[in-house]
């Protein structure tokens, strides 16, 4: 089978995953107004993700399934040192947050959120995008979260601004033989969203099968059919998108992959990474035979001695008047490592890591100005995707709030979301507070201003807490040797 062929058979394969979704065509009567192309893009995605790509072929071509390595490390700066409070959006006459039931309760189930976002956001990153939808539960007074990647949705209409306004989440589960699908259908419609609940059962992957009522399933039978909230003020949910140009439909609002432009050079890498592993097989040490010098024999205990042609020794005719001839060809591992590091460095390029992420960066010197500027393409990666990661959240905190109204999960407050970003990829935070010491030193900053820098203290904050070591009564020895002047 061709590469070609391989490619053709994943994508058919896909296509007969996502027939079930093509009944929501004639279930809802509507058409998802997404390309081919970008379909069979998001099929491909999925397939790389998940270390099954199609040029991979057992016993010959192995892959080092670097695209999911892609998202998870992209996934993984975005969040690093990630900050996110919830609180009443004032402070006391210390300079301390305010808090109330409401924005208690927020601040809670948004921790809880935070805790899984890690390993959601990489399936996300490599999708394109994902959905991150707060599940209110009125019996027991919690919030759960659901996560649907851009390749389980079905999309139906985008706003102006590119945001989803009508889209189709498909939930589905097992019990048995029996395959059952939820279609949850989001439609917003000005300040207002209307949710409509459709179930399906079936005995076949390939259907949705037959319309069964919400209560006969006992994990819905708590959900409405249809209802309409007013003034929730945008979607119920949060939608992360991958902040990079989609270069498969440049007209499409859904997200590309972090590694969509990376994917003919994934392809090489793999193809490359398989000719460095035969060549370490094919030069392993053996000894080459004449067949009548060897002759298999028992051990006596009922196992057999290693058989002619394997591993070491090799029957074979040398045509010589020895027995045995080495074969130990010298390997070609250099010239092959060399090449699979240039190709490793270009898939970085092509992502918008720096290099050194999965390459080798000892093979190309660089002069400080030129690590800084390597430095800064996954600067911009990151804090790129750590704005359109801000704005999921949040809309998931507002969804969160009209929720907490609705259903009556803790009483009305004002809340306010603060979130802080790391930015140790780019900058040495330890030479900057050194450098800011030496300010405060000599009189050009103040104690206050280098709190509120190191320690993300408000002014108040700072001021009270500076207040407070002085009137400790502390020396300026003593003061300078203060453990807020050590780095944990």
């Amino acid at each position: 089978m061709t590469i070609f062929q391989r490619i053709a058979e994943a994508v058919r394969r896909w296509w007969s995953r996502l027939i079930p979704y093509k009944d929501i065509t004639s279930a809802e009567q509507v058409r998802t107004p997404l390309a081919p192309e970008m379909i069979r893009a998001l099929s491909l995605w999925c397939e790389l993700y998940h270390d099954r790509a199609p040029w991979k072929e057992p016993g010959k071509v192995k892959s080092l399934n670097l695209c999911a390595m892609a998202a998870g490390e992209i996934a993984r700066q975005v969040v690093l040192d990630m900050k996110a409070t919830v609180d009443a959006g004032s402070r006391d006459g210390e300079g301390k947050p305010v808090t109330n039931e409401r924005s208690e309760f927020l601040k809670k189930t948004f921790e809880e959120l935070l805790d899984a976002l890690r390993l959601k956001l990489e399936v996300g990153c490599a999708a394109g995008g994902m959905i991150v939808k707060p599940c209110p539960d009125p019996a027991t007074g919690r919030i759960y979260f659901d996560f649907a990647p851009d390749w389980s949705l079905y999309p139906l209409a985008f706003d102006g601004a590119g945001n989803l306004a009508d889209v189709i989440i498909p939930d589905v589960f097992r019990d048995g033989e029996v395959i059952y699908t939820r279609l949850e259908r989001h439609t917003l419609n000005g300040e207002d969203v209307n949710i409509t609940q459709r179930a399906f059962k079936s005995t076949r992957e390939d259907s949705l099968g037959t319309e069964v009522p919400l209560t006969s399933v006992e994990r819905w039978s708590a959900l409405e059919p249809e209802v309409t909230v007013t003034g929730a003020g945008g979607m119920l949910f949060g939608w992360y998108k991958v902040a990079a140009a989609n270069t498969v439909d440049a007209d499409c609002a859904l997200g590309a992959s972090v590694f969509a432009k990376a994917v003919d050079v994934a392809r090489e890498i793999d193809l490359q990474y398989s000719r460095l592993l035969w060549e370490f097989e094919g030069g392993e040490l053996a000894v080459d035979v004449d067949p009548t010098a060897l002759y298999e024999k028992s051990d006596g205990k009922g196992h057999k001695l290693p058989r002619l042609n394997e591993r070491l020794f090799r029957a074979v005719d040398t045509g010589a008047e020895s027995t045995y001839e080495v074969f130990a060809p010298t390997l070609r591992d250099v010239s092959l490592v060399n090449g699979l590091n240039q190709l490793l460095m270009r898939f970085e390029d092509l992502c918008g890591l720096s290099r050194g992420t999965f390459s080798d960066a000892n093979v190309d010197a660089r002069t400080a100005t030129e690590l800084m500027i390597i430095k800064q393409r996954s600067y911009a990666t990151v804090a790129d995707n750590q704005k359109a990661l801000e704005k999921c959240l949040r809309d998931v905190l507002r969804a969160m709030d009209v929720y907490a109204t609705l259903y009556g999960l803790a009483p009305a407050g004002e809340w306010a979301a603060s979130f802080e970003w790391d930015d140790s990829i780019l900058t040495d935070v330890d030479a900057q507070l050194q450098q800011r010491l030496l300010l405060v030193n000599s009189g050009v900053m103040s104690k206050a201003e280098l709190r509120q820098w190191y320690l993300g203290e408000s002014e108040q904050q700072a001021e009270a807490a500076v207040a407070k070591i002085r009137g400790e009564g502390k020396t300026v020895e003593e003061d300078r040797d203060d453990e807020f002047f050590k780095r944990e």
